[in-house]
């Protein structure tokens, strides 16, 4: 088994997993996969300090006359780096998953390359993922209002498909709840400085479930750059690679399993227990496996509740 690293190292973390993963991005956001596979919006195909992928099957885009492989705005590709900068080449950064033979990406382009979209063009690629029997999806994106339809959709590929969903908790610096983060079906990411405190911008309700670094991070941008940004957008690939990165290592857990793992071995932040800031704390790669070590795959798990009522439920169950 390869080193494991608490997820606050994560950008500059030494672990490596081998299990195969499989990785899906999309535009801004990222929907990760494992089977484990990752979705970002849109992806620097050419860059040297990420895995090139085929340009005829590695990715997906809803929006006409736009590539997948060509990220205008950064973000995707920044998103990107998080989750699967290459290590060991002497190049950029490194990242929660840096051996490119052990995973591979699958772009979906949810997102255009001005940033704008459309939740048609989301779910279309959200559900791209699925259909490539994505076990992962994380989304560094949010907004708007929930909807029917959308809850149904999500709660489908969490509770039929076995797909782990992890998204942005939203950067308004507010107790506003944003979506797909704040669905009960999709764990809603928090975003904490170097000193593990909350990020001013990170939005704050009873469905942020957990937390991870967010600011300053540095990650790659198009054109072979690199640049530290900031925001739940960052915190988000930090905990979908995690949750990649430990699944690898228990592939016979559901996703279920690994958000209880994920939560319940959290490093507690802010009040005693779970909060509305940080969830049930900062995600923690080696003490979620080491959860899982102990326990296996054997467990149930409760009702899906969201939030800290996830957190509480099943920790207490």
């Amino acid at each position: 088994m390869g080193e494991l690293y608490s997820s606050s190292k994560c950008s500059y973390c030494s672990c490596c997993s081998h299990y195969l993963s499989h990785f899906i991005l999309a535009n801004l956001q990222i929907l990760l996969w494992l089977a484990p596979k990752t979705y970002t919006y849109r992806y620097d195909n050419d860059h040297i300090d990420l895995p090139e992928l085929d340009p005829n099957t590695g990715g997906f885009s809803p929006y006409e006359g736009q590539s997948w492989s060509n990220d205008g705005h950064g973000h995707g590709t920044h998103c990107a780096g998080t989750i699967g900068a290459m290590g060991g080449n002497d190049k950029g950064v490194t990242s929660v998953n840096p051996d490119p033979t052990k995973f591979s990406f699958y772009i979906g382009k949810g997102l255009t390359d001005s940033g704008s979209g459309s939740s048609s063009g989301v779910m279309e690629a959200v559900q791209k993922c699925v259909d490539a029997q994505a076990n992962i999806i994380s989304m560094s994106l949010g907004g708007g209002a929930p909807t029917n339809a959308e809850l149904e959709q999500y709660r489908e590929h969490y509770e039929d498909d076995g797909v782990l969903i992890i998204a942005a908790a939203g950067n308004g610096g507010n107790s506003g709840y944003s979506y797909p983060a704040s669905y009960k079906y999709v764990m809603s990411v928090a975003a904490v400085d170097s000193n593990k405190n909350k990020a001013g911008f990170s939005q704050f309700n009873d469905q942020v479930e957990i937390a991870a670094p967010g600011v300053s991070v540095k990650s790659t941008l198009p054109g072979n750059a690199y640049a530290s940004w900031s925001g739940t957008s960052m915190a988000t690939p930090h905990v979908a690679g995690v949750a990649a990165l430990v699944w690898s290592h228990f592939p016979d857990c559901s996703n279920k399993q690994i958000r209880e793992a994920l939560i319940a071995s959290a490093e507690d932040l802010g009040a005693g227990g779970c909060d509305n800031e940080y969830g049930f704390g900062l995600v923690d790669a080696k003490a979620a496996y080491d959860y899982l070590s102990n326990r296996g795959c054997g467990f149930s798990v409760g009702e899906t509740l969201g939030g800290c009522n996830q957190c509480e439920y099943s920790i207490a169950h």
